[in-house]
């Protein structure tokens, strides 16, 4: 998902880029009770039929898939916040909270679009300066990463 923000007053313009969520937290609460009821009443099934050993292993199988789940979820709280001044380009990655921040002058920065080897393939989109490069939007499906570099493109030409 890709969301800008500019102050035409300020010329500030704030890009956020997130993962796109198929369910919310609550519905995948919801998902993982559904397999833990279904799973905890099979197992209960064969407990009551005397296959008291499948108990354990229900159990392992709900652990692991709520485990799963949680782990995925966390990974679409991810953002990465671009922020665009006439003299300055700030990147701030993490989860919640900006784990690494890079901050170059615009003027020196490029955005750079790798095409894939493979139509298969993503492409990547790298922000570079001073030889170092920035990988942004990995996350981001084909048709937004274009929206992105059409959206930078315009953004920098209207902040020359």
């Amino acid at each position: 998902m890709i969301q800008i923000e500019s102050d035409e007053k300020d010329s500030l313009f704030t890009i956020t880029l997130r993962p796109n969520k198929s369910f919310s937290w609550k519905s995948n609460l919801l998902f993982i009770m559904a397999i833990s009821l279904t799973c905890g009443a099979i197992g209960l099934g064969f407990y009551i039929v005397g296959a008291s050993l499948i108990l354990p292993f229900a159990g392992l199988e709900i652990i692991l898939v709520a485990t799963c789940v949680y782990f995925v979820v966390q990974r679409t709280y991810k953002q990465e916040i671009i922020t665009l001044t006439p003299e300055r380009l700030k990147i701030e990655k993490g989860t919640r909270k900006p784990n690494q921040v890079w901050e170059y002058f615009r003027i020196w920065a490029f955005v750079v679009v790798e095409k894939p080897k493979h139509p298969w393939y993503p492409a990547h989109i790298h922000i570079t300066s001073k030889g170092e490069k920035v990988p942004i939007g990995d996350f981001l499906t084909e048709e937004e990463k274009l929206s992105l570099v059409e959206n930078l493109r315009s953004i920098i030409t209207s902040l020359k």
